[in-house]
């Protein structure tokens, strides 16, 4: 590598920076969203659901008060409709609730839009929705506890339809996530499989196995590519279609225990950051496979809960870990600006092109200066030496005209009144 583009390398790999850390209720988080918009952050667990506002730090009143009588909360995910409606937060419950919040226009508190039991109550493992739904009715994909995937709709008036509801025969979906054409892909917490189901009817379309249990997984539709907590040495990648064959394996420090731990992508599929049980979470480059950095949520312990979100440039990472007694549960925020460049990027190429174009304009100013210097170096040297050679030629034709004075004029051997000639 080039000194040049070794400089730029240097200079444009910035690594995360530690936001903030926030504390809540005692007890577990199973839970983290960050809004589209990255101004809010949802945490679910053993408590119920909070909310804060991440640039003030305070915490947003939120209208629901039923987690005792609904469960646990086990996954969320904030929507966002094109229709001007404001951001909303969808969770599920260890008693199969789905719940809707949404901010008020008038008291700007959080409150239920619409709250349903699905199916037996069982536990609802995980759930996501369609970002490229239509204006008037938002697709959402959930799986629940009892080996059921169904997809529902959300329409204008708050109320839920369904589209399908299919049980799988082995497979306890531990998450889910939509294609571009609407399928939905399903992935299984013990027996490790994929499947590919169809949007209108959720026939199986393609099912294989991912040889390892999974404890959770992320869909990149864009990069072609998903990735697992394989529950063993980190996280593993596969492509979306194409062969079996994972594509590699993202190492973290031995685990002192197999427990399921949350990965995702940022930087726009550009890292894979994930989890750990020894209080740090890692963020891998996703074309290398190197770790980019590491962040230490705490000192040892489990980090199982983690959500990621890219908002015009920046990757903002959330963290949670269970309380230890009777303390609080901890939030860390972490942030990466990566920049906004289009097209495939190699790992060497996270700037973004307007630092990379001032970065350029000033190493040419730096160039340019260092060559107005070195003109005037080498022309003071050439004039010095003209001079010097000047006083040279002067110094020599003195001491010549010198040498000259005490010299007899040349004479003729006869008499000196004779003429030269005849």
């Amino acid at each position: 590598m080039s000194f040049f583009a070794s400089s730029l390398w240097a200079k444009g790999k910035q690594h995360f920076r530690h936001q903030t850390r926030l504390s809540t209720y005692g007890g577990s988080i199973h839970a983290l969203a960050i809004s589209n918009d990255g101004q809010a952050l949802a945490c679910g667990g053993t408590e119920g659901v909070k909310l804060w506002d991440i640039k003030s730090r305070k915490e947003l009143t939120c209208s629901t008060h039923h987690h005792e009588s609904r469960g646990t909360i086990s996954c969320a995910v904030w929507i966002t409709t094109r229709q001007g409606m404001a951001a909303t937060l969808c969770y599920g419950t260890g008693l199969g609730y789905i719940v809707f919040l949404r901010r008020s226009h008038i008291d700007m508190q959080y409150q239920e839009a619409c709250a349903r039991r699905l199916g037996s109550g069982f536990e609802i493992t995980c759930m996501v929705w369609d970002s490229t739904s239509s204006e008037a009715n938002t697709r959402i994909a959930v799986g629940t506890r009892d080996k059921i995937v169904q997809v529902l709709v959300l329409n204008p008036n708050s109320q839920l339809q369904a589209v399908f509801s299919v049980r799988l025969d082995n497979t306890v979906p531990k998450s889910v996530a939509f294609s571009d054409n609407g399928c939905v892909y399903v992935f299984g917490l013990y027996d490790g499989n994929f499947i590919k189901l169809r949007a209108d009817d959720g026939a199986v379309i393609k099912e294989y196995s991912c040889q390892s249990v999974i404890g959770h997984a992320a869909v990149n539709q864009k990069r072609g590519v998903f990735v697992v907590d394989n529950a063993t040495d980190g996280f593993t990648l596969y492509r979306l279609e194409g062969d079996e064959e994972p594509v590699r394996t993202f190492v973290t420090a031995a685990p002192s225990v197999s427990v399921p731990k949350q990965v995702a992508f940022g930087a726009e599929g550009r890292l894979v950051i994930g989890g750990s049980d020894h209080g740090s979470v890692y963020a891998f480059e996703r074309k290398s496979g190197k770790v980019f950095s590491t962040l230490r949520h705490s000192n040892t312990g489990l980090v199982q809960t983690i959500a990621t979100r890219d908002v015009d440039g920046r990757c903002i990472v959330a963290s949670a870990s269970p309380a230890l007694g009777r303390g609080k549960a901890t939030i860390n925020l972490w942030s990466y600006d990566y920049g906004t460049v289009k097209g495939t990027l190699t790992s060497e190429q996270y700037w973004s092109t307007s630092r990379i174009v001032a970065y350029v304009f000033k190493m040419l100013v730096h160039f340019g200066a260092l060559a107005v210097i070195i003109c005037f170096l080498v022309t003071n040297y050439f004039v010095s030496q003209t001079v010097a050679h000047q006083q040279l030629k002067i110094h020599t034709f003195t001491e010549h005209s010198g040498n000259m004075v005490g010299r007899p004029h040349p004479t003729c051997d006869n008499d000196s009144n004779a003429p030269l000639f005849g």
